[in-house]
């Protein structure tokens, strides 16, 4: 990859006067110079990708499928280039920035490849109503047209990748606006597909400042906004979005509960929330941000996680046996700060963590691990994003469960036990758009899972299946050659409707067979009528369809 920093608009590489620097949060030394978008470049974007999606739209699934296995092949060629890239960039650790990143991408583009004539194949529709039994329908799904992919720092490639896979899957045109702390990630997500053949204007890359990015999400030919990122933020999309009632897909982050019951593994449950809580720096929307451990075990269970979250190696994330890195941006920095001091204030306690001791420039904090804390702390309330893991102890399930649904996020939760009846039950009760058992955070790398949650985590869903329909018009489509010159529901409104119409409501629907078949020797007068609007066959059919209900 050439960190040259220009956009790419209509399959071409554009370079602007305006440059903004990409910094290493570790080291805080510049990455490289990045080119920003213009408005008129913005509308430049916006106008190729209008222009690219007829095309597009009608291009063979199989052509599509080809340029996925093909981008596939060449991310596998540049695996260690884009890993070194997110690490850099980004903050994580190499290993983790290939593990969540890269190998997952692999995973999406191998998903899309193999899987996406199934996923866009038209629904058949049974017909439940007998007077439409001759009717062939079907849902398909088209896609909307040009799509706006507002993407976060904290996975970069990943994320990018998911979600334009999605839009570029289901026909959709895209233009992608990368987080401004992780431009030359996005930029890469461009680079490969186009090698992969994508055609001139389908996928635009324009790094761009915030008033640009809102003059984009209020132009007119964009049909669909995806975004993922901050409550505020997604509101003020939400706001934007409204004047042209726009398509919107919304991930707003999370305030993820992890459950452990008194059965639970202890040693596999706090390994597990050590990894889930603090790699990637704590800075997913799906990490464990607090958690809730039963009575009884809570101090086996506390001490095991200081144990191993001591062993935690931090540093520059591109040295090796490095386990985490940096936040990714200052501003995270502050707020992980701020939550640990407003909780310190209100009496928790710090059991390791909490400050910088690696002697290294970057925006570094250790993982840090808190107990006594309550709903009255900002660390168990508000989205902290960062390398901590405030511990509270419950007194039964029913407590359990009201403590992980006090909150006005529900994106992911982890319950932890032994009992698949007790899994069962909590899952049943939390209120979350996607809980594990025994595990937590898998799933977003999963291709057929789905992605998004409730309250003000937002609408719609990414990935798989009904990731495609958020992106799609699930059109219903109708055929009707039977040979008739009218429908029996049509004009006119004539004397002989209403009893034919009475005696097949009777006939269809009544509770007792025996009014069932006294309304059907009755419609014999009917018969003409019946034939002249639809197929006898087809009234035989239903007849019989009712009586075997």
């Amino acid at each position: 990859m050439t960190l040259d920093g220009k956009l790419i608009i209509n399959g071409k590489r554009v370079e602007t006067p305006h440059k903004k620097d990409s910094l290493n949060p570790a080291t805080l030394e510049p990455v490289g110079k990045i080119s920003l978008a213009s408005s008129r470049d913005c509308h430049s974007a916006v106008r190729v990708a209008k222009e690219a999606f007829p095309g597009w739209k009608i291009l063979p699934v199989s052509a599509r499928q080809k340029i996925f296995r093909n981008a596939k092949e060449i991310l596998l060629q540049k695996d260690e280039e884009a890993a070194r890239l997110i690490t850099v960039e980004k903050g994580s650790p190499y290993p983790e920035s290939y593990s969540s990143e890269v190998f997952a991408s692999l995973g999406a583009l191998d998903y899309y490849a193999r899987k996406l004539k199934r996923l866009l194949r038209p629904h058949p529709v049974k017909h439940t109503v007998s007077l439409f039994l001759n009717k062939k329908s079907s849902f398909r799904f088209d896609p909307l047209g040009p799509t706006m992919i507002i993407s976060p720092w904290n996975f970069p490639f990943l994320i990018a990748m998911y979600d334009v896979l999605s839009a570029l899957s289901a026909g959709n045109t895209v233009i992608l606006r990368p987080s401004s702390s992780t431009p030359f990630t996005g930029l890469m997500v461009g680079e490969i597909l186009t090698e992969a053949g994508l055609p001139p204007g389908v996928l635009n890359i324009i790094n761009c400042k915030i008033p640009q990015a809102e003059e984009m999400i209020c132009h007119p030919d964009i049909q669909s906004v995806m975004f993922t990122g901050s409550v505020s933020t997604g509101k003020r999309i939400m706001e934007l979005a409204s004047r042209n009632l726009t398509n919107l897909a919304l991930e707003l982050g999370g305030k993820d509960p992890m459950v452990v019951c008194t059965d639970a593994d202890v040693e596999r449950a706090a390994q597990g929330a050590v990894w889930a809580g603090f790699m990637n720096c704590g800075q997913s929307c799906g990490s464990i941000e607090r958690v809730y451990v039963a009575k009884e075990i809570a101090e086996e269970f506390t001490q095991r996680v200081v144990d191993f979250v001591k062993k935690i190696k931090v540093g520059n994330p591109i040295d090796p046996g490095i386990e985490m890195g940096p936040m990714a941006t200052l501003s995270q920095l502050k707020t992980v700060k701020e939550h640990i001091r407003d909780a310190q204030e209100k009496g928790a306690k710090i059991l390791y963590g909490g400050k910088n001791n690696t002697g290294l420039p970057g925006y570094f904090i250790n993982p840090t691990v808190l107990s006594e804390v309550d709903h009255t702390m900002k660390i168990m309330t508000e989205e902290t994003f960062g390398p901590t893991l405030p511990i509270m102890t419950f007194s039964d399930p029913e407590e359990a469960i009201s403590l992980a649904n006090d909150s006005s996020l529900g994106l992911t939760a982890s319950v932890w036990t032994r009992s698949k009846k007790r899994a069962s039950w909590m899952a049943e009760r939390i209120e979350t758009g996607t809980i594990t058992i025994n595990d937590h955070m898998f799933s977003f790398i999963e291709p057929a899972a789905i992605w998004g949650g409730i309250k003000q985590t937002g609408m719609g869903r990414s990935h798989g299946p009904f990731g495609l329909q958020e992106l799609v018009n699930i059109k219903f489509v109708s055929f009707d050659f039977l040979k008739k010159k009218k429908q029996l529901w049509w004009f006119p409104y004539d004397s002989g409707l209403m009893p034919l119409l009475k005696k097949s409501a009777i006939l269809f629907h009544h509770s007792l067979i025996r009014k069932r078949l006294k309304a059907l020797l009755s419609l014999t007068p009917f018969l003409k009528r019946i034939k002249e609007g639809s197929s006898l066959i087809n009234f035989i059919k239903s007849v019989s369809h009712y009586f075997r209900k």
